[in-house]
């Protein structure tokens, strides 16, 4: 497999659907699929019985509870954090169960114990903000729990998303990928690295789809289902094109990392709402998903902010000037 396309651009190594399939057959979803097929292991404690049974309904339902315990906390309990890959604590009387859990549980405490509060500041609901906090803190789980419980599939899938769209920025930064042409010229140089950013987008669609309770034993026919669902995502031309037009949102910005991260979070969305309502994605949701994808970058701690006009046209120049580069040498 050719990794440099025409005129060299990286996009020779994904920018056909030929070629992307072949990057896919590289991928090992077993260890993916295996983690998403078992319910996780949840611990619903409480200082008694009656009160863990409501916790654990409002959490999880009444109806499919699989991998979920509920205890009533006694004194000298010890808990094994090993056992249990989650532990949510809900003690609404406030008699320290969550300190006395925590002290149980050791030096995994801060990963495995959470708190299920009553009351949360600004009417927010606390059942949604434990869902979240859970996923994004024990993120391999996030497929699981969203396979196993449809009530945290939305939680399970921003988590998914999220972790996905951060590691890429972050490798795009790191990466050093801009190092010939300043800012996106380099990007499409360096196909070793636009074929990782792919490979996670890939991961990434396929943890969205065991969070939506999909077969997961052919994953090359999730793939072939979500491509033309996320199409131009998972090659980053048009990605890198279309988030150039938003570039002023991000003045003094580095670009590479807003169009790894805005990919992402873009693909992701797009991912999501096919399993969520069974159709693709208009191109005005998907323009919306990018758009607020490329705000979202913009306060991401490794990028930065600056106003400056001049130097927000001159960087929206010098961005649309090499996305019409990168599309010259992968249509010429």
């Amino acid at each position: 497999m050719k990794l440099l396309g025409k005129g060299g651009s990286a996009f020779g190594a994904v920018g056909t659907v030929r070629s992307f399939m072949n990057v896919v057959k590289d991928i090992d979803f077993n260890e993916v699929r295996e983690r998403a097929e078992q319910a996780p292991k949840t611990l619903v404690l409480a200082p008694d019985e009656e009160l863990a049974r409501s916790a654990a309904s409002q959490l999880f339902g009444d109806e499919r509870r699989d991998g979920v315990d509920v205890r009533a906390w006694r004194a000298g309990d010890s808990l094994d954090s090993f056992r249990w890959d989650a532990i949510i604590v809900y003690d609404p009387a406030g008699f320290g169960l969550l300190d006395k859990a925590r002290k149980a549980v050791g030096s995994r405490a801060s990963e495995t114990v959470f708190f299920l509060a009553q009351h949360q500041p600004g009417g927010s609901d606390p059942v949604d903000l434990l869902r979240a906090e859970v996923t994004e803190t024990l993120p391999d789980l996030a497929p699981s729990y969203g396979r196993f419980f449809s009530a945290w599939r939305p939680a399970a899938v921003r988590a998914i998303i999220d972790e996905t769209a951060k590691a890429n920025a972050q490798f795009a930064l790191v990466s050093n990928i801009p190092a010939v042409i300043p800012i996106l010229g380099g990007f499409v140089a360096a196909s070793a690295d636009l074929l990782v950013l792919t490979k996670n987008q890939v991961m990434m669609c396929y943890k969205i789809a065991a969070a939506h309770d999909q077969e997961l034993g052919h994953q090359m026919a999730i793939v072939r289902e979500l491509t033309p669902v996320v199409g131009a995502g998972f090659l980053w031309r048009t990605v890198a094109r279309e988030a150039a037009s938003f570039i002023p949102l991000a003045a003094g910005t580095i670009p590479k990392v807003i169009i790894a991260f805005a990919g992402t979070m873009t693909v992701g969305r797009a991912a999501d709402y096919y399993y969520r309502f069974g159709k693709k994605p208009p191109k005005d949701q998907m323009d919306q998903f990018l758009e607020s994808a490329t705000k979202m970058a913009k306060k991401l701690p490794i990028v930065g902010d600056n106003s400056d006009e001049e130097k927000v046209q001159e960087q929206r120049e010098l961005v649309s000037g090499e996305v019409g580069k990168v599309d010259s040498a992968s249509t010429s």
